[in-house]
């Protein structure tokens, strides 16, 4: 359990500003930032359960808090592993950005590489890779590879995208050029599902797309949350079509 948590004053000016008279949100950040579950990264594991009984309120008040900062993108949740972000508290935690030669960076890169390869992950990656040097640590192999063609370069690239870019004049499958169509076809499948304006928009959303009103409340809180993708939608579909 951690001994200390620093709470930056800006945030009742910044991050807390969307959220001002919610006050199951205001509990629920307390708790995010504060709690013995808690780690610097600020991403961690955390049933909604968990919440709800240390702060004293019910599961459906702190999904409630939870779901407004979510929509206020003050953190994110993954409803299927109980996994939470919060976005800032990694630079509030830990500090805005490190030296490449900082011992923390590698604890950083140990305790992301324990973690499941999901969107809020993937989310915590690319919002750190950058300041705290996470590009040049090979166990996160795997998370640097996912980043688009785009993504800035670092002035030392990991010898898996240098073994891409010798690959970059091929043209069969092993080749860049021959995968391009399949990344192309992967991030569109895992890129979320626009967050809907409300609960009743969602369901609608859902409906449509042919998900079984038994499924349609747990890939709700998917949606809500911005952890739905059209991978999720098709692995609902096709497991309703199995059972039909």
């Amino acid at each position: 359990m951690r001994k200390f948590a620093s709470i930056p004053p800006r945030i009742w000016q910044a991050d807390l500003k969307a959220v001002r008279g919610k006050l199951e949100a205001l509990a629920v950040h307390y708790h995010l930032t504060t709690s013995g579950h808690a780690n610097m990264l600020g991403l961690y594991y955390v049933p909604i359960t968990y919440i709800a009984h240390e702060i004293g309120c019910s599961p459906e008040g702190a999904s409630k808090g939870l779901l407004d900062l979510i929509e206020a993108k003050i953190c994110s949740y993954d409803f299927e592993r109980e996994l939470v972000w919060v976005h800032e508290m990694a630079a509030d935690q830990i500090a805005p950005q490190l030296s490449p030669k900082d011992k923390r960076v590698k604890g950083i890169a140990d305790q992301l590489a324990m973690l499941p390869t999901c969107l809020i992950t993937l989310g915590f990656y690319k919002r750190y890779r950058l300041p705290f040097h996470l590009y040049d640590e090979r166990n996160l192999e795997e998370f640097e590879l996912s980043m688009p063609d785009d993504a800035e370069v670092p002035s030392k690239a990991l010898r898996s995208k240098e073994k891409e870019k010798d690959l970059e004049e091929g043209e069969g499958p092993s080749g860049f050029r021959g995968r391009e169509q399949i990344e192309k076809t992967s991030n569109t499948m895992f890129r979320p599902f626009p967050i809907p304006s409300s609960s009743a928009e969602g369901k609608t959303f859902l409906i449509t797309k042919g998900v079984p009103a038994e499924q349609i409340d747990g890939c709700l809180r998917n949606l809500l949350g911005g952890n739905f993708t059209p991978y999720d939608l098709e692995g609902v579909l096709s497991g309703a079509r199995s059972a039909a």
